[in-house]
C-alpha cells in the first residue's frame, strides 16, 4: 500500500520479480489475484429515514498548512474541494453523466449564436449573514475570477467571457457576453473552481470568515488538518442539511483514513485504496459506495521533450501498457479500461475509436524503424495518491516485453505536484470527471495553465474554438470526433484506467451514495444524515 516500507525503498523493481504473482504480492496486491470481478456502485440504504443532528466526521485527503487554503477560485485538494462545495453553491452542477443541473441559477440560456448568454438567478436564496444572493453578487463573482490581476486557476474556464460587458439586467438577471460564442456555457461553469460569492469578498480564513449559499456555515479552519461548518438554517433546499454539523479532516494515507473509520474516530472515509474496498466489502464492516463513473488515470509525456518528441516513441509507449492488467490488479477491478481519450461517459466522448491494445510486439518493432529499440526513459511518480505508485511499477514490469526500460524515480508525496508534475517530462495525473469543454481548456490548449503534455498546436486550438461554439449538435460532436482522433493518434497522455471513487461509511450514517468525483453527489452533505 502507499506508504509502506516497500514503497519507500529504492526503485525500479529488482529483475528478480520473474514470477507474475510474486511480483503482484510485491505491490501489495497479489491477494486479489489477476483477474478480479468488477465490484457493483450501488448506493446505500442507510439506517432508516433521514433525521437532524448530530456532528459528522469525515476524513479525505487535502494538503499541507502551507499551501491549503479556502480560497474558492484557488483550492484544488479533494479535501478542500468538498468543505467549499458545502460552504458556497455553483449556478450549475455535474450530473451523475455529466449533463448539467441548475443550482443557483433557474436558468442559463443562449442567443441564436452563443455570443451573449442570460443567467437567471434562484429566488429566495440568501446568503449566510442573511443577505439574498444577488446580480451583483454574479457580476462581481465573474469579473473577480476574470481579472488578469488574480491569475486564478478558474480563469481559465470561462476565458471566452467578456467580463467588462459582463451586465446587470435586474435583481435576479445577468447578461454575459462572449469574447468568441460558446454552445454549452453551462459545462463550464460547472467547472471545479466556478462558485459564487458575495460582492467585494476578497480574503477566506478565520479572520475573514467565508460566507456562502451553500447548506453549512463556515466555523474554523486548522490549515492543513480540518474545518470546522454547522448547520445553514436558512438554506434554500428546504429541510436540508440534516446534520448539526460537519468535521472535514484532513489525512493523505488512505490506510490512515480506513483506520480512523474502523477504529471510531471518522464516520466517513473517502477515497479508499481499492485492495481495501475489496477486503471490506467481503468483511461487511462497513458501508461501502462505488461511484459509477471513474476519474481519469495516466502516464503524461511530453511532446516537446526528448524522447517523447518522436510520435513513434510515443505510440509504442502507449501499446506497452497492459490496462486490463492494471485495471484488475492496481484497482481491484474498481476501474474502467482507458483508451488514451479524457471522459469516458462524458457527453461528446469519441467511443467509435477503437480500443488500443497492448501490443509490446508492435511497439518494439516501431522502435526499431525509428531507431530507438532499447529505449530507456524515466518515470517520475509518488504515493500521493492511491494506486499511483503501483500503477507505476506495473507499467515499468510491462514495457521490457517491448524493449523498453522504464527508471522509477519516486518523488515525495508531499512534493510531487509542485517539483515533478508537469515539470519533468514523464509523469503521472488523475483528473475528475468533467465536460470536454471543461478539461481542454485546463490542460490541451496551448494556453492551458496545466498543459502537462506540452501539446501546444495552434491549429488544434482553432478547431477546438470552432467546435465549442458550433451550435447544430450533430455538427458538434463531429468535430469534437475529429479533434479526439488526432489526440488518440499523436497526443501525449496514456490514459490506461478511469478510476471509481470509493468511500466507506460507518452503518450509522444515512444518505450516502457513490459519485463521480466533482458531481453535485460527490462530497454532497445536505443529504447526509446520523442514525441512532
Amino acid at each position: 500500500m502507499p506508504g509502506s516500507a516497500w514503497a519507500r525503498s529504492a526503485l525500479p523493481v529488482s529483475p528478480a520479480l520473474l514470477d507474475r504473482r510474486a511480483f503482484l504480492r510485491g505491490l501489495g496486491i497479489g491477494a486479489i489475484g489477476l483477474t478480479a470481478c468488477a465490484p457493483g456502485g450501488a448506493a446505500t440504504s442507510g439506517p432508516g429515514e433521514p433525521r437532524r443532528g448530530g456532528r459528522l466526521r469525515a476524513v479525505v485527503s487535502g494538503t499541507s498548512s502551507s499551501a491549503d487554503t479556502l480560497h474558492p477560485f484557488v483550492a484544488g485538494s479533494w479535501g478542500a474541494g468538498i468543505v467549499l462545495k458545502n460552504v458556497f453553491d455553483k449556478l450549475c452542477a455535474y450530473n451523475d453523466d455529466l449533463t448539467v443541473r441548475m443550482r443557483l441559477a433557474e436558468s442559463i440560456e443562449p442567443n441564436a449564436d452563443g455570443s451573449m448568454w442570460t443567467i437567471r438567478l434562484r429566488d429566495g436564496v440568501q446568503w449566510h449573514n442573511g443577505k439574498p444572493l444577488s446580480a451583483d453578487d454574479l457580476v462581481y463573482s465573474i469579473r473577480y475570477l476574470l481579472d488578469p490581476a488574480n491569475t486564478f486557476s478558474g480563469a481559465q474556464d470561462l476565458s471566452m467571457v467578456d467580463s467588462a460587458g459582463v451586465t446587470k439586467v435586474d435583481q435576479r438577471t445577468v447578461r454575459v457576453p462572449m469574447r468568441t460564442p460558446i454552445a454549452d456555457l453551462p459545462s463550464l461553469l460547472a467547472g471545479w473552481y466556478n462558485y459564487v460569492i458575495p460582492e467585494g469578498t476578497t480574503k477566506f480564513d478565520n479572520e475573514n470568515p467565508p460566507v456562502g449559499t451553500g447548506p453549512f456555515k463556515f466555523v474554523k479552519w486548522s490549515p492543513g488538518d480540518r474545518v470546522l461548518l454547522a448547520r445553514n438554517d436558512a438554506y434554500w433546499e428546504n429541510g436540508r442539511p440534516y446534520l448539526d454539523e460537519l468535521e472535514v479532516i484532513f489525512v493523505t494515507q488512505p490506510d490512515t483514513r480506513l483506520n480512523a473509520l474502523l477504529g471510531g474516530q471518522a464516520d466517513v472515509a473517502h477515497e479508499l485504496a481499492w485492495a481495501q474496498a475489496a477486503a471490506q466489502q467481503r468483511s461487511g464492516q462497513i458501508q461501502l459506495t462505488v461511484s459509477p463513473a471513474g476519474r481519469m488515470q495516466s502516464f503524461n509525456m511530453m511532446v516537446t521533450a526528448e524522447p517523447f518528441t518522436d510520435p513513434a516513441v510515443r505510440e509504442a509507449l502507449k501499446l506497452s501498457v497492459d490496462r486490463r492488467e492494471i485495471v484488475d490488479t492496481v484497482y481491484a477491478g474498481y476501474a474502467d479500461v482507458g483508451n488514451d481519450l479524457y471522459g469516458l461517459g462524458a457527453p461528446l466522448y469519441a467511443s467509435d475509436l477503437p480500443q488500443r491494445a497492448y501490443d509490446p510486439d508492435r511497439a518494439r518493432s516501431l522502435l526499431r524503424a525509428a531507431g530507438k529499440e532499447g529505449l530507456s526513459v524515466t518515470l517520475h511518480t509518488s504515493d500521493v495518491t492511491p494506486g499511483m505508485l503501483q500503477a507505476a511499477t506495473l507499467y515499468a514490469e510491462q514495457v521490457k516485453r517491448a524493449g523498453i526500460t522504464i527508471n522509477l524515480q519516486q518523488v515525495p508525496a508531499d512534493s510531487y505536484w509542485s517539483t515533478a508534475w508537469a515539470k519533468q517530462p514523464f509523469t503521472q495525473s488523475g483528473w475528475g470527471n468533467y465536460a470536454l469543454d471543461w478539461f481542454y481548456g485546463q490542460t490541451v490548449l496551448s494556453s492551458a495553465e496545466s498543459n502537462e503534455t506540452a501539446w501546444r498546436r495552434p491549429d488544434w486550438d482553432q478547431r477546438y474554438f470552432q467546435a465549442r461554439a458550433t451550435m447544430d449538435p450533430g455538427l458538434r460532436a463531429q468535430r469534437y470526433g475529429e479533434l479526439q482522433r488526432e489526440l488518440w493518434t499523436d497526443g501525449g497522455y496514456i490514459i490506461h484506467s478511469f478510476v471509481k471513487w470509493i468511500d466507506g461509511a460507518h452503518p450509522r450514517v444515512g444518505g450516502l451514495r457513490g459519485a463521480p468525483p466533482a458531481s453535485d453527489g460527490w462530497g454532497n452533505y445536505r443529504e447526509i444524515w446520523l442514525g441512532q
